[in-house]
């Protein structure tokens, strides 16, 4: 990111070709998911103290220098997770116990439309998960949110690099060079060309030992206080709700809630030794 960015403040052009496809691998549980979305939003909360003096001074024009500051690093990475963490998580369920206080409509329903619909606008096929996404969204805004303020100020967790784990190629079982088993699988090929029957008999024992290994078992689920306090707190607040007759408040705070409860248990995806 930090090359790109300086590249881009330089003058380079860059092409993006929409219609490539590119094999990926996701993280291999939830907790890899974590880490590495600290990572992508503590990191450019960093890049954006250190380029912000860069991109003011540069060359590029006033529209490009909005775009980047505003679109780019500010809304994405850090006025959207500080939005969805205070707004969602703690003011809107509060005020549940407070009856005198009242939202504004525009903060509670027309800004978050409107931050989102850009924030989903680049992938448009993506519009009828929209309701999920928001909900698991606000739940990863605690993340985030720790990231962003771990970022900007620069604090300790800001320059852990933890590499994720993936799910695929670069497990644990697998952690061998194609080349180095392409060469085993001719090894193993040439034994059985020319080894004696005894010889044969003792690789295939030898076979069956490594496919009686244990198989991969699968991990304690891990809890996550933060997210469970959340939870707590919406599904409490929604209960209030309820009782106070704010029915569009109630439905909100109770799948909210569900979804803080669902993270905070560690039941997102599944996580493999």
């Amino acid at each position: 990111m930090d090359i790109a960015v300086r590249a881009h403040l330089n003058g380079w052009k860059f092409i993006f070709l929409n219609d490539v496809k590119v094999l990926c691998e996701v993280p291999e549980s939830y907790e890899a998911y974590r880490k590495q979305q600290h990572r992508w939003h503590s990191g450019p909360m960093q890049l954006f103290r250190l380029c912000l003096p860069a991109i003011v001074r540069s060359k590029i024009s006033m529209w490009k220098k909005a775009n980047l500051i505003l679109l780019f690093f500010l809304l994405r990475k850090l006025i959207l997770p500080f939005y969805s963490f205070t707004l969602f998580c703690i003011i809107l369920p509060l005020t549940m116990f407070v009856p005198e206080a009242e939202l504004p409509l525009w903060v509670i329903c027309y800004v978050p439309v409107f931050m989102s619909f850009l924030n989903i606008l680049p992938a448009p096929k993506s519009f009828p998960f929209i309701v999920p996404y928001l909900l698991f969204e606000n739940t990863m805004s605690v993340t985030k949110f720790n990231a962003m303020v771990s970022g900007l100020f620069q604090l300790g967790s800001s320059y852990e690099w933890v590499v994720t784990k993936k799910a695929g190629r670069s497990s644990d079982s697998d952690l061998l060079p194609a080349e180095e088993r392409r060469v085993k699988s001719i090894e193993h090929q040439k034994i059985h060309k020319g080894t004696s029957e005894s010889e044969l008999v003792e690789l295939h024992h030898f076979k069956e030992q490594n496919e009686a290994a244990p198989k991969p078992i699968k991990k304690a689920n891990k809890i996550y206080k933060k997210e469970l306090t959340l939870a707590f707190l919406l599904l409490t607040a929604s209960v209030r709700s309820l009782l106070s007759a704010q029915g569009v408040h109630f439905y909100f705070l109770l799948f909210q809630g569900v979804t803080f409860l669902l993270v905070g248990l560690d039941l997102i995806g599944e996580q493999m030794s």
